[in-house]
């Protein structure tokens, strides 16, 4: 595959570089849409109300 040293730390850079730019692209998106995640996240978490009734139990007020 690789014939000498100089070969093997050039194609270990190129990934370590792949790498990075995986990191940034992926921190950008959880920035850009995190908020908009952990809105839907929390509003599937919260209990909903039918009637007097949770939805879906049987915990009434």
């Amino acid at each position: 595959m690789f014939t000498n040293q100089n070969q093997i730390a050039q194609g270990l850079v190129e990934y370590a570089l792949i790498l990075v730019l995986v990191a940034i692209v992926v921190m950008g998106v959880l920035t850009l849409l995190g908020p908009q995640i952990g809105n839907i996240f929390s509003q599937l978490m919260e209990p909903s109300y039918c009637g007097n009734c949770i939805c879906g139990t049987s915990i009434c007020n």
